[in-house]
């Protein structure tokens, strides 16, 4: 579940074991969502997300990208297997 203290209406999404590439005190995390601590962190967004994709493909999890608001911008589903997926099984953009 993610720690994140005020709901979004984009919260609807569930939030267990997958990964979240997320932007919080001026700099970008990547976290699993079970985790109040990221496992990455840095000033390159495309850098963290690069690593969300990889840790989800490897583990057949969700990616969910946040943009700096907190607002999901994007969720991709990587499939589980011994020959991961290189793009996503599902997902896409939010239109907000």
């Amino acid at each position: 579940m993610t720690t994140r203290e005020a709901p979004t209406p984009d919260d609807s999404i569930l939030l267990h074991a997958d990964v979240e590439t997320y932007y919080e005190n001026g700099a970008w995390h990547t976290r699993r969502c079970d985790s109040p601590d990221p496992f990455a962190s840095g000033p390159s967004r495309v850098r963290l997300i690069a690593i969300g994709v990889e840790v989800a493909r490897w583990n057949g999890l969700c990616h969910i990208i946040r943009d700096a608001d907190g607002t999901i911008a994007e969720v991709n589903r990587y499939a589980a297997g011994p020959y991961p997926s290189r793009s996503p099984v599902a997902g896409g953009r939010s239109h907000s």
